[in-house]
């Protein structure tokens, strides 16, 4: 899959190099099992995958703010789409087989060099965790898997279904695209973090097109929307559905869906040593799409919220990203005043904060309450219980892993509570905690903490302007035998003008 590029640690006279399924995306170096470790760490983020990423961010938040009332005789829910399985997998061999060309025969990259003996190898021999850069592993690898994912959403299948297809994308990739062992943590990032990213993108995307316009307005939008969503563009050219004109699916406009952005001032520092770090510009973008407690469910991630912060350190640019979806929910208690819901989600974590890094793919059982305090203003708890199936978190380099971080399940819990007037929250407060066994890197276990305060007060509310700051501390407990590490601890504090 493709890598982030930027400054590294010297390469090894013996490292192979590795491209990925991005289009004309720097090279980046792995390990290979028979070649040795090679120390790499994530010192750069200019990938094609983090531009695309912001460029989500800043064409969603262009969207207005609405929340629609539903005409009586709305249906609840649309026909099931045709599916085209044949034509969902030869486009995602396609794509696979344009995106090794490119590197192949115009980058002439010696990772692309494959033949049948190495396919043969790829196919019969192990699985190994690779040494890429996090923010190839943790951020391209799941961007690239939403491009997967949404060819098969593109052509009719559900989300779990095209979760299948997202698996065997990059499966093929594996095996057929590159002349270095297929890697285990590739398959996973790929895969569930597809899921999340491309649901997302999905969802977006059909806020942009418009079946029943023509011209150059069709134009536009279909150019808009392909540009967010790279495989259903795709998808639509080659099925023909970019300039056929028919029915736009009401499902495709959300009830309920909001952007907002705030810039500001960021400090942060090093609890352990107590120095501070250099103080920078931060800008956060945020998305809500659907209510849990409003609107009427029927499809993973009909609700979803999306948030990134970026900050103007170049080796850091994107400094922390996470979606949350809900998959699942049914009410356990509803009450005019009050609501308790049970559900579940799944999140993508991605956080990057000086050598504190943490990237993970979770799922969870939750419980949702909702208290309506007076009109429109409420407060909101969740507790999550997550799973994780994948964690990849830094570490100090060890005999066994010079990578620079460890990979590994886990267990975790969040708890959030707010105060607020959807989908603005005037105060908020936030704990994580989870614990992750590493699998492969330094024979340790490790406990992460992120706890957060922040508030965001409307200062001119008919301009959706308002006034906030934040304090967030993020540790990292680890416990490495024979060994006596300290803890590390992140804190960071920001004020910001936001705009709703």
């Amino acid at each position: 899959m493709a890598g982030g590029a930027g400054q590294s640690h010297p390469q090894s006279p013996h490292a192979c190099r590795r491209g990925g399924t991005g289009l004309l995306l720097p090279t980046y170096k792995r390990r290979s099992r028979a070649l040795g470790r090679m120390a790499v760490r994530s010192e750069g983020t200019n990938s094609a995958a983090l531009v695309h990423f912001t460029l989500v961010l800043l064409l969603a938040a262009a969207f207005p703010a609405h929340a629609e009332e539903l005409p009586a005789d709305a249906p609840v829910a649309p026909a099931p789409a045709r599916r085209h399985v044949w034509l969902a997998l030869g486009e995602v061999t396609l794509a696979n087989t344009a995106i090794w060309s490119v590197n192949r025969f115009i980058r002439k990259t010696d990772w692309s060099d494959v033949n049948p003996e190495v396919w043969k190898r790829n196919l019969t021999g192990s699985f190994e965790w690779d040494a890429d850069k996090f923010t190839a592993n943790q951020l391209d690898h799941p961007y690239h898997g939403g491009i997967y994912y949404n060819i098969g959403r593109d052509n009719g299948f559900t989300y779990w279904e095209s979760g299948v297809l997202t698996f065997l994308g990059s499966l093929q990739w594996e095996v057929f695209g590159e002349n270095n062992p297929p890697s285990t943590n590739d398959i996973i990032n790929t895969s569930l973090g597809g899921l999340a990213i491309g649901e997302v993108l999905y969802r977006l995307s059909s806020m942009i097109l418009d079946n029943g316009a023509t011209g150059w307005k069709r134009g536009g939008l279909e150019a808009a929307a392909g540009l967010l969503n790279p495989g259903r563009g795709l998808s639509r050219v080659v099925r023909g559905e970019a300039w056929r004109v028919g029915p736009t699916p009401r499902e495709w406009t959300p009830r309920h869906f909001s952007s907002f952005a705030r810039a500001g001032y960021l400090q942060e520092g090093d609890a352990v040593t107590g120095q501070a770090g250099q103080g920078q510009l931060l800008v956060g973008l945020s998305l809500r799409y659907g209510d849990p407690f409003l609107d009427e469910f029927h499809k993973p991630f009909d609700s979803f919220a999306m948030d990134a912060s970026f900050i103007t350190r170049q080796a850091h640019f994107l400094s922390q990203a996470e979606v949350q979806g809900l998959l699942a929910v049914t009410p356990l208690v509803r009450r005019p005043q009050w609501q308790v819901l049970l559900g579940a989600y799944q999140f993508y974590d991605y956080v990057d904060i000086g050598n504190y890094q943490v990237g993970s793919q979770s799922f969870s059982g939750s419980l949702l309450y909702r208290h309506v305090l007076n009109g429109s203003l409420d407060v909101r708890a969740t507790l999550d219980l997550r799973g994780v199936a994948l964690a990849a978190l830094s570490s100090d380099p060890s005999e066994t892993n010079e990578r620079g971080y460890d990979y590994g399940p886990g267990l975790g819990a969040t708890l959030r509570a707010a105060l607020g007037s959807w989908p603005w929250e005037y105060v908020g407060l936030e704990f994580k905690a989870s614990w992750i066994r590493t699998l492969d890197g330094a024979p340790n276990d490790h406990l992460i903490q992120e706890g957060r305060l922040h508030a965001d007060i409307p200062v001119f509310r008919e301009l959706g302007l308002g006034l906030g700051g934040s304090i967030q501390l993020f540790r990292r407990d680890s416990l490495i035998l024979d060994e006596n590490i300290g803890p590390q601890a992140n804190p960071r504090f920001q004020v910001f003008v936001s705009w709703h």
